[in-house]
């Protein structure tokens, strides 16, 4: 599939999701200093449990592109629970839970070669069938102050957050973000894609200056650079 380059510039790339190499697609996502969320939007609507419903092989592509570029991959034991997520062989992958001993996933049961943070305030009762997969203990009550330790313990530079509605709005409202990254699927049109984003971003009162956009044929591939909140 041919996949374009609508802003800032006009280059097109033709693009396998199953057999294309990321680096050429990586230019589009460089590692950028500070934390990037990424989340997908079916504009058909969707009342699925989790992402992957909503996504498609070109965005599931894409996602591997942004993890490549970044240093740590955080999520949540929720989202990680329902997605049933792997450890990357990207990035190291750190998992904020409450409940450590619950996490039956195959990130925790499957050796990878990257690491693992089961990220709690209590400590796991047994240790992880997956040996990469170690426990960093957090101390913070809220999810703003949870990720700053994880990022400080990890010494990451470039983080990606993969997480859900709650995660984004606790970020946002300690201005924690740099860049958001929205994956449009199911619009029929630019106008159609580009009104989805603008609702997922009012309805978190966030400031954002759209900085590309991409596209092949329903799918729409968003980037913003989230403004301060004082601006």
């Amino acid at each position: 599939m041919i996949v374009k380059e609508l802003y800032p510039g006009t280059t097109e790339v033709e693009i396998d999701p199953r057999t294309s190499s990321l680096h050429l697609a990586a230019h589009w996502y460089p590692s950028i200093p500070g934390i990037r969320f990424n989340y997908v939007i079916n504009a058909s609507g969707s009342s699925a449990e989790n992402s992957y419903a909503d996504s498609n092989e070109l965005d599931r592509y894409f996602l591997k592109v942004i993890r490549s570029s970044s240093d740590l991959i955080v999520t949540t034991g929720k989202t990680a629970r329902s997605e049933q997520l792997r450890a990357s062989q990207l990035a190291p992958m750190a998992i904020i839970t409450t409940q450590p001993n619950s996490l039956q996933i195959p990130a925790t049961e499957q050796n990878n070669a990257q690491p693992v943070y089961v990220c709690s305030k209590v400590a796991p009762e047994e240790p992880f069938r997956n040996t990469g997969a170690t426990w960093i203990e957090t101390a913070s009550d809220d999810m703003a102050g949870i990720v700053r330790e994880v990022i400080a313990r990890t010494d990451s530079s470039n983080t990606l957050i993969e997480s859900g509605l709650l995660t984004f709005g606790a970020l946002t409202s300690e201005d924690l973000l740099n860049e958001v990254c929205l994956t449009v699927t199911n619009a029929d049109s630019r106008e159609r894609a580009s009104q989805a984003c603008e609702n997922f971003l009012r309805a978190f009162d966030v400031a954002a200056e759209k900085i590309q956009l991409l596209n092949s044929g329903t799918t729409w591939l968003f980037r913003f650079r989230v403004l301060p909140q004082s601006l």
